[in-house]
């Protein structure tokens, strides 16, 4: 049989680091800058180059983003769950041990 040992405010502490990372990711937007350095050099082979580039960039920023925001989710349930078991084993704890 397995353990599992969970520490609240370490579950806490990495909700709030994927949710950091999420927002982070969301706004790091070099597509943007890509089309204008593409804009800059009209009649490049390499504009072309720079628009894919940026729409993929975008593609896969948004991709890490939605992943981050959902290990973000998925934790907080977790953390969610563990904290709903704990107080009631501490319930029924209390029943079988009587008060301290």
């Amino acid at each position: 049989m397995s353990e599992i040992h969970v520490v609240p405010k370490d579950m806490k502490a990495s909700i709030g680091i994927a949710t950091d990372a999420e927002s982070a990711v969301r706004k790091a937007d070099s597509a943007g800058h890509l089309t204008k350095a593409g804009a800059a050099v009209p009649g490049a082979e390499s504009v072309g180059y720079m628009s894919d580039l940026g729409n993929r960039w975008t593609d896969e920023t948004k991709a890490a983003a939605d992943s981050s925001q959902k290990l973000a989710a998925e934790m907080q349930k977790a953390l969610n769950e563990f904290e709903a078991a704990d107080a009631a084993a501490g319930q029924k704890g209390g029943k079988v041990m009587g008060p301290n």
